[in-house]
């Protein structure tokens, strides 16, 4: 059976989608601190039929020694990252293959999940799996030594303008981190240096955003 939409409700839902498009486009442009206040940066948004996958505001200027708070508004667990990545080398993706000499029973979360490691066999007799980048998943700091700092999620990291990769790690709104074990909600940046600061999402690399420190 099929059926049938009112043409009044097609163009109500329209309207509210121009509405809401256009709002976002106009809060898209630079937006300035007029307090030493903590600034909230928008990741994301929408729902699993029309989600929105940008930085709202896009680009901010603040001053030095203020905060940025980026929260993933999303209605379904859209996970998305907010990534520094100062030095080329530091570039991480979403997946990554990992070469294992010995393989045990892989588990699914949450149990009976519809999931399940790809394992490639190599010509040593080990296994390649391809799995999740913990440096990507995880919130990671690099510094300009090239050592590795793990920090916790809903991190709050100062920024001295000496480092070589930041990664908040996948956050997501609040109630859905169970789909993604280890994940947070928010991700909090002080920065200490003025500067132009760079990010994008690594899960979504279309979505990038700037900070201006003056």
């Amino acid at each position: 059976m099929m059926i049938k939409t009112s043409p009044i409700i097609i163009t109500i839902l329209s309207l509210l989608t121009i509405t809401t498009i256009t709002t976002l486009y106009l809060h898209n442009s630079i937006a300035y601190a007029a307090t030493d206040a903590p600034l909230n940066v928008v990741s994301g948004g929408g729902n699993g039929i029309a989600p929105l996958t940008g930085f709202f505001p896009k680009d901010i200027q603040i001053n030095v020694g203020q905060s940025v708070i980026w929260t993933n508004p999303t209605t379904v667990g859209e996970p998305h990252t907010v990534t520094f990545v100062f030095d080329n080398s530091t570039r991480s993706g979403v997946v990554s293959p990992l070469s294992v000499s010995n393989t045990t029973k892989f588990t699914p979360l949450p149990p009976g999940s519809n999931n399940a490691p790809i394992l490639l066999p190599d010509k040593n007799g080990s296994n390649t799996i391809i799995a999740l980048n913990a440096r990507t998943f995880n919130p990671t700091v690099i510094d300009s030594s090239g050592n590795v700092k793990s920090l916790s999620p809903n991190a709050h990291y100062t920024m001295t303008g000496t480092e070589k990769y930041v990664n908040s790690g996948w956050f997501l709104p609040k109630g859905y981190e169970q789909e993604f074990p280890g994940s947070g909600n928010t991700f909090t940046v002080t920065f200490e240096k003025p500067g132009t600061y760079k990010y994008l999402c690594i899960v979504h690399p279309w979505m990038t955003g700037s900070v201006t420190v003056k």
